[in-house]
């Protein structure tokens, strides 16, 4: 006679456990590639919102930076006519966030505050801020929360500050792309690969691991 837990044999019990370590095996992955894919796709949207919105600040002042080379107070290293923001200079880049996403920041209306507005004057918002994100109170505080990528790197924003619908970007092999901003995501291994990855690259067989997701492959 089989042995009997609560009717059912210890045979058809294991069956079952059997079965759906199986099926967690099989969907992990998936949820696992679905979940990595949305990632992707929150990239690129929030990648094609920087562009747009740095396009549209230009259109209304007809420029990003200062004359003296200057957002939010915070003065911008400028190589040749090129301007990058990233978290090589993450002080810089939060201080571009903020003026197109959070023009009525504290940080910028308090009189006391030493921070004030560069480029974006009429207050405009130009940018969504992020989720959690409190654009009322000080940007300083909440620095977190200004335009990481979902895997909690800054973007890299590129600005041609001649101009001239010209920017060139440092792909293998090098391109030029026409229009004067560019932004791209480090993607999920988190290296800053120039813009590369593995569609836009030529890549060894041991360097394919390039993931940026950059604009101008939107």
């Amino acid at each position: 006679m089989k042995r009997k837990i609560n009717n059912f044999t210890l045979v058809e019990i294991l069956t079952v456990i059997a079965i759906i370590i199986i099926l967690a095996g099989i969907a992990f992955p998936v949820v696992s590639i679905a979940r990595s894919r949305g990632m992707v796709s929150k990239a690129q949207s929030e990648v094609s919102a920087i562009v747009t919105a740095l396009k549209q600040m230009d259109a209304e002042y007809g420029k990003v930076l200062s004359k003296d080379n200057k957002i939010a107070s915070v003065a911008v290293t400028v190589n040749g006519d090129i301007a990058t923001l990233s978290k090589d200079n993450e002080t810089a880049y939060n201080a571009m966030i903020a003026e197109i996403s959070a023009p009525k920041s504290e940080s910028f209306t308090k009189d006391s505050s030493p921070v004030k507005l560069s480029v974006n004057r009429k207050k405009r918002v130009f940018l969504e801020p992020q989720k959690g994100f409190d654009p009322a109170k000080e940007y300083t505080s909440q620095t977190n929360m200004l335009y990481r990528d979902p895997w909690g790197n800054p973007y890299k924003i590129i600005i041609n500050v001649k101009r001239d619908d010209k920017l060139e970007v440092y792909t293998t092999p090098q391109k030029t792309i026409v229009g004067n901003y560019a932004v791209y995501s480090y993607g999920p291994n988190g290296k800053d690969d120039k813009g590369c990855n593995s569609n836009n690259a030529i890549c060894g067989s041991d360097d394919c691991d390039h993931d940026d997701i950059a604009s101008w492959d939107l």
